[in-house]
């Protein structure tokens, strides 16, 4: 079973509920538990976007468990903000997210740290959306001098409106 697996890349699923999915329907001695059923993906299900998790039902009249799996399709999750090392050369963004750190806030040294991070990655990420487009405009308009210092040397002069 464990070359056959192996071989098609097969994962096997966690579960919840009851360890063995079947019995014998005897008593004593003679009593016979065993986890059967199984529940097994391929890795392209795996990598999904969605998250499976199997329950082993109670069994009631039946010798076998019966088996649920489930999966929920994960909804678009927010986008990861990274740190950028364009910040750490920075002198503003090091000056914005040390004003943040030094923010109080309530909770465990965990939480705390983990908050610390994330509203200074937060802040760090507007503070570049509002610098890139202040260098976006920049760059537009180098661009526009640049183009009209090329007209004026290959015209020799520009009219007043340019």
């Amino acid at each position: 079973m464990k070359i056959f697996l192996t071989n098609n890349d097969f994962h096997e699923v966690g579960f919840v509920g009851p360890k063995f999915t079947w019995c014998n329907n005897k008593k004593g001695v003679d009593r016979i538990l065993e986890r059967l059923d199984r529940c097994l993906l391929n890795p392209a299900a795996i990598s999904s976007k969605n998250w499976f998790f199997v329950r082993h039902l109670a069994w009631v009249a039946s010798d076998n468990c019966p088996i649920l799996l489930n999966f929920i399709v994960q909804q678009a999750s927010k986008k990861i903000l990274r740190f950028e090392y364009v910040w750490d050369s920075n002198k503003a963004s090091m000056a914005m997210a040390k004003k943040v750190q030094r923010r109080n806030y309530k909770g465990n040294a965990s939480k705390i740290l983990n908050r610390k991070m994330k509203y200074s990655l937060k802040a760090l990420y507007f503070w570049r959306k509002a610098k890139m487009q202040n260098l976006l405009s920049l760059k537009e308009l180098l661009f526009q001098i640049e183009e009209l210092q090329l007209k004026e040397s290959n015209e020799g002069f520009l009219s007043d409106e340019e």
